[in-house]
């Protein structure tokens, strides 16, 4: 490869990383059963056990500067492991502090990484930590393991045509509180108090950890489950696309979107389908299954709407927009990792 062309900040865009991962990744056990490829959350491994169980492994980072990175960091790993059919039961930190942190520091960043990992009885079972000049802020690298039969493994190339498309809890959860947060300044005066408060608290509430929303899932056998991060919603749509070699075909008013998300994405210009995704689940369904599976979220209290469904590829990926049929676009990186940067 002869590219000198500088990157932008965030994900690796879509051709280049395959091309990575065809060339330099190896996956020739035969007992790995699903290796890195795009728009897949976690690998899995046969364990070759009696009860035929395997291993899904994923790993996530949260190195910017953001409060709480251990929440962050359980969540996301969390999601990709549930996103597989697997139950998280183990996890491995590389933590980084950068230099002048103290004692109390450490206690706090661990504490917190402690309080996030015990609602999903979740073990730290090895890890790393070090202070380092190369950081300018704490940070950690997780990787996570869960358990899955083989019989249940859920994939994002699962996706069927003639599947509905689910989405839950909305669009942007993640990028509101983040915004709301980093930008409390420009906002204030545009947008109520109340509804910035509100939003800070996305994180937590709806959250951005979808285990439960998929826990429900699992029950009506999904083709597909895919959680949106770092691109949003429109990116997600367009990983589970590439992944099963399909297109899909999206209701633009069908997708959640949250007042608070409206309003901020509002001011600030930023795409509500553009922002970092994480508390949305994707699901890919069986089209005579999805009364029954939004059934069960509505009597959970859980936001869900169909907002599509899955066609052949050659239909390509299409957004219906305020009447006008469009290409669904999504950029590589995410609009805010750039402020989360600075």
């Amino acid at each position: 490869m002869n590219d000198s062309k500088k990157l932008k900040l965030g994900k690796l865009p879509d051709k280049e990383l395959s091309k990575i991962l065809e060339r330099y990744t190896n996956s020739k056990s035969e007992r790995v059963l699903l290796g890195p490829k795009l728009g897949e959350d976690a690998a899995i491994i046969d364990m070759c056990s009696r009860k035929n169980n395997c291993l899904a492994v994923c790993v996530d980072p949260i190195m910017v500067n953001i409060s709480n990175a251990p929440y962050f960091a359980v969540a996301i790993n969390v999601n990709d492991i549930v996103t597989r059919g697997a139950i998280p039961k183990w996890a491995s930190s590389s933590v980084f502090f950068p230099e002048d942190s103290t004692l109390d520091d450490v206690d706090k960043f661990f504490g917190q990484l402690y309080d996030a990992i015990q609602p999903h009885c979740i073990s730290i079972v090895t890890g790393h930590t070090e202070v380092t000049s190369l950081v300018k802020n704490p940070g950690i690298v997780l990787t996570m393991l869960g358990e899955v039969d083989r019989d249940k493994i859920i994939t994002t190339a699962g996706a069927k045509i003639g599947d509905s498309l689910v989405l839950t809890g909305g669009a942007g959860i993640e990028g509101t509180a983040i915004l709301a947060a980093d930008m409390y300044e420009s906002l204030k005066g545009k947008v109520d108090e109340s509804t910035i408060e509100r939003a800070k608290q996305f994180l937590y509430n709806p959250g951005i950890c979808v285990a439960q929303v998929a826990y429900i899932a699992w029950r009506h056998s999904p083709n597909s489950l895919h959680d949106p991060t770092e691109g949003g919603v429109r990116k997600g749509i367009e990983e589970l696309a590439m992944a099963s070699g399909n297109g899909v075909y999206i209701d633009y008013s069908k997708i959640p979107i949250r007042e608070e998300t409206q309003k901020i994405c509002a001011v600030t210009g930023d795409d509500p389908l553009g922002i970092f995704g994480s508390g949305a689940l994707l699901i890919s369904i069986d089209s005579d299954k999805v009364e029954d599976l939004l059934r069960d979220y509505r009597n959970a209290g859980i936001v869900a709407h169909e907002i599509g469904r899955v066609t052949s590829k050659d239909k390509g990926r299409i957004l219906l927009y305020q009447g006008k049929e469009i290409p669904l676009q999504a950029s590589y990186t995410d609009g805010l990792i750039n402020r989360l940067n600075s």
